[in-house]
């Protein structure tokens, strides 16, 4: 009985790692629907902001997000500004200037910046796009017009072509996935679609030694 007790728990504690990120991102987007309540003539009169245009276009300065993702990544997402309604389906919301930060257990940390964002809570997704540059703690960059992140797993891809340098060198690709490996620590970084690498090694070839 103690070993159902345990299972049951460890099952509810891995349940509510996924959901209650998943309900902070649905209360983000609530907060704009609630702030359109707000009586103009209230303002403080020294206020230094637009009060018609906020209720126009409700808005969030500088929001922040964290969570933990169920491979035990902490997430943190944050923006200059962010408004409700993702453009495609008026769900969500979507951010200017954000940045996703994926922190490893193990202090190791993959960041993703973009120029803008939207967020899915339904779909759990973020997608980040404009000049997107994802950088691992391996010595990665990867650029792309767009990048696609899950919020309740560790995981990052691109639908399109991605540009990056590495260890190895310089690498063009028509996509590529970021997952979290077997080993504590350890992300899989895979590119696909016509891969290409222009080999650089970091260690410079000695000089020929000349014949005698």
């Amino acid at each position: 009985m103690a070993m159902l007790g345990d299972n049951t728990h460890s099952r509810l504690v891995s349940a509510l790692k996924v959901a209650l990120p998943l309900t902070a991102l649905v209360l983000l987007s609530m907060l704009f629907l609630l702030s359109r309540g707000h009586d103009p003539d209230a303002a403080l009169p020294y206020a230094q902001v637009d009060i018609g245009e906020l209720l126009r276009e409700p808005r969030l300065t500088a929001p922040t997000y964290s969570g933990v993702t169920r491979d035990g990544d902490e997430v943190v997402f944050s923006a200059e500004t962010a408004f409700p309604g993702a453009p495609a389906t008026g769900n969500g919301a979507r951010a200017l200037a954000p940045l996703l930060r994926l922190i490893a257990p193990d202090g190791g940390e993959t960041r993703v910046a973009a120029q803008e964002a939207r967020i899915d809570p339904g779909a759990g997704q973020l997608v980040l796009a404009g000049a997107v540059r994802v950088e691992t703690p391996e010595g990665y960059r990867i650029d792309s017009a767009e990048v696609q992140a899950s919020l309740d797993r560790s995981e990052l891809r691109s639908p399109g072509a991605v540009t990056a340098t590495g260890p190895q060198g310089q690498i063009e690709a028509g996509g590529f996935t970021l997952t979290r490996g077997a080993e504590p620590g350890r992300e899989v970084l895979v590119f696909n679609g016509g891969v290409k690498l222009l080999y650089q090694p970091q260690t410079p070839l000695p000089p020929p030694v000349p014949a005698p």
